[in-house]
């Protein structure tokens, strides 16, 4: 009788379990743990074990969804609680090291009781947020203390329940409403009744772009293949021994961790002069002569030749035309050898990586949807917009460095 596949999965989750850990205690780490003192970080340095970790979480998910059915399987989980344990700072008014009860914690955070402890038991039994070790009294486990203590955390579930949820909900009316390319055609658009792109709003509320830039703290934190180091050591920037320009590159952190590890390169950081503002001065002594800033939006034409010019996270935030044209403000200074190299997400063909990888990937890819009419493309999509652009940009090459979560694509000027 041939072996089912739930069989095989319980096999695949027991075997690679065991693997992780292992590694975990030869290496003297702690052991996953729902308590408060639970680790919330593995540290694991291993690729392997990692990968073994990797085929533990994807097997258990697909045995669970197996076990549950169709029917339980798409059933929604209900935002509402820790949406009410963000919006009310649940967590940060639990103590540390202590319990409290409903009836107090109802009383700092000014709600009924009755509505509190639902909420708290919600959050128990789906998210592991909290635990009610006897009836009645609340404390922490692993998940609702990174919440109390950590700000970006707090920031990540901010963006989520104050700016995601609700654009999520108006999507699909934005994608009646809407037939253009405009990435002010979108759910978040309709919920903040604004004309204005995701971004040019965010600029007009500081408090809310304070919690945005938090949030992906945490979110680059939680998600390592998002590092700049595989950047870094992911592409051959020896070879290049000239001018590189950091198209829309912030406060330079890309350029001046590529400046320290190149020293035959120099970096032209371009971005609006508000966002640049201070950044010069704030150099370290050791690169100051080799990283320069300079006020630019990037939809007007570039005036900079350079040996190349680096995009690390600028274009799936813009719909297929915008791309273009940012693209075509190139062509005027490139010459021939220029470089263009994208830093990004490749969308992949279906079943072609591990489920939480997919699933990551796929949720960001609904995220840029909802908040830009955006997305992120596949391998063919980007040679598209490229020879859209100017045929002259050539056939692409894209590569993932191992251990990676954005793509490399680099494009080489030809005449």
């Amino acid at each position: 009788m041939a072996t089912t596949r739930i069989a095989e999965l319980a096999t695949q989750v027991a075997e690679n379990t065991k693997r992780v850990d292992e590694y975990l205690r030869q290496h003297d780490l702690p052991s996953p743990s729902f308590d408060a003192e639970g680790p919330v970080d593995f540290c694991i340095r291993s690729e392997e074990i990692q990968r073994a970790r990797s085929l533990a979480i994807d097997g258990a998910a697909e045995l669970a969804d197996l076990l549950r059915g169709p029917k339980e399987s798409l059933q929604p989980v209900n935002p509402t609680s820790i949406q009410a344990i963000h919006r009310f700072d649940i967590a940060r008014k639990v103590p540390v090291g202590g319990e409290i009860s409903f009836k107090d914690l109802a009383k700092r955070c000014d709600l009924y009781e009755p509505d509190l402890r639902r909420i708290i038991r919600f959050a128990i039994s789906f998210h592991r947020l909290f635990r009610e070790p006897r009836r009645g009294f609340v404390t922490h486990s692993a998940a609702s203390r990174k919440l109390a203590e950590d700000q970006d955390f707090h920031d990540a579930l901010g963006l989520v329940f104050n700016e995601f949820v609700p654009s999520y909900g108006r999507t699909v009316d934005a994608l009646e409403q809407f037939k253009d390319q405009e990435p002010s055609q979108t759910g978040f658009a309709l919920v903040q009744n604004t004309t204005q792109p995701f971004f040019e709003y965010m600029g007009d509320h500081p408090t809310r772009a304070k919690q945005f830039a938090g949030a992906m703290k945490a979110f680059n934190a939680i998600d390592s293949g998002h590092s700049p180091v595989y950047l870094a050591q992911g592409y051959p920037w020896e070879s290049i021994n000239g001018t590189v320009v950091d198209v829309g590159g912030s406060k330079g952190h890309i350029s001046i961790l590529l400046a320290k590890s190149f020293p035959g390169l120099h970096f032209i950081v371009q971005d609006l002069a508000k966002v640049i503002e201070g950044a010069k001065s704030k150099l370290d002594a050791s690169i100051a002569d080799r990283v320069t800033f300079q006020g630019r939006d990037f939809f007007t034409p570039q005036t900079v030749v350079a040996d190349a010019y680096l995009f690390r996270w600028i274009f799936h935030n813009w719909p297929d035309k915008y791309v273009v044209a940012i693209l075509r403000t190139l062509v005027p200074v490139m010459k021939i050898g220029a470089r263009v190299i994208v830093n990004e997400i490749l969308n992949p063909p279906s079943n072609s990586l591990s489920l939480s990888s997919e699933r990551s990937i796929r949720s960001l890819d609904m995220i840029m949807l909802s908040m830009h009419n955006s997305r992120e493309r596949e391998a063919q999509e980007w040679q598209d917009l490229f020879l859209e652009a100017d045929p002259r940009f050539g056939v692409l090459k894209i590569w993932t460095p191992i251990g990676a979560s954005l793509a490399i694509i680099e494009a080489v000027w030809q005449e």
